[in-house]
């Protein structure tokens, strides 16, 4: 299903087939985009690792922070290209407890102003801004693991829901009516309606962010007495 689709499913749902239109194409379209990102929010992201203009930081030599990509909402993981080493990903509030084991002695890694290979990727600084640690003593290009919203808004026909599954853009629909009926107008606005739609909408988005969290683990193997069981 694409913006077309919806957009024709929007009108005939709402009985607003005919011009002069309740809700404008803007507003239709306006509506249709945050559903979009209303969904991928609600279900913890889009999960990315190959999309280079998203996952691949640069933390160049001898500056302490790097900027990340405005769609970014987590950071999963980060290791250094080409090798696959690891950087640990730890929050701003974490940074004072660093721990640095050289030669059996462990020491404290306050704040660290120390200049090397990076080995953490801290975040919570600031929007959208990653701090290294070490701070970079040449470029490293790192490879982030993360979930984002969608690259490309939603802004008129023709246009694709990238990276969300064709059995979820059905239900951008009751988003869609709970921001038309909350419209500010004698003919629009219907609390009641608004409220449902939101209702049954959020209800989804908690099911299919379950869903996917289901998918992410992984099957185990559980031996009892020397048999084995999925």
């Amino acid at each position: 299903m694409n913006s077309t689709t919806l957009g024709d499913l929007f009108r005939a749902d709402t009985t607003d087939n005919v011009t002069p239109y309740l809700w404008t194409d803007v507003e239709m379209y306006a509506y249709m985009n945050d559903a979009y990102y209303m969904f991928v929010r609600r279900t913890g992201g889009i999960p990315d690792y190959y999309n280079d203009k998203v996952c691949l930081v640069t933390a160049k030599k001898d500056v302490e922070t790097s900027k990340l990509h405005p769609k970014i909402l987590f950071v999963r993981t980060a290791s250094l290209e080409p090798k696959g080493e690891t950087v640990k990903v730890i929050n701003l509030q974490d940074e004072p407890w660093l721990q640095d084991e050289d030669y059996n002695l462990v020491r404290q890694m306050s704040v660290s102003k120390t200049v090397g290979k990076v080995r953490y990727l801290v975040i919570g600084i600031q929007d959208d801004i990653a701090k290294w640690v070490n701070i970079p003593d040449v470029d490293y290009q790192v490879r982030l693991a993360v979930e984002r919203l969608p690259l490309d808004d939603i802004t008129g026909p023709g246009q694709d829901f990238e990276d969300v599954k064709d059995h979820h853009h059905m239900y951008f629909l009751c988003w869609m009516k709970h921001l038309a009926y909350s419209k500010q107008d004698a003919d629009t606005f219907n609390k009641v309606k608004a409220d449902e739609e939101s209702a049954k909408f959020l209800a989804y988005c908690a099911s299919a962010r379950q869903e996917k969290e289901q998918y992410k683990h992984k099957v185990r193997v559980v031996r009892y007495g020397g048999l084995y069981t999925p």
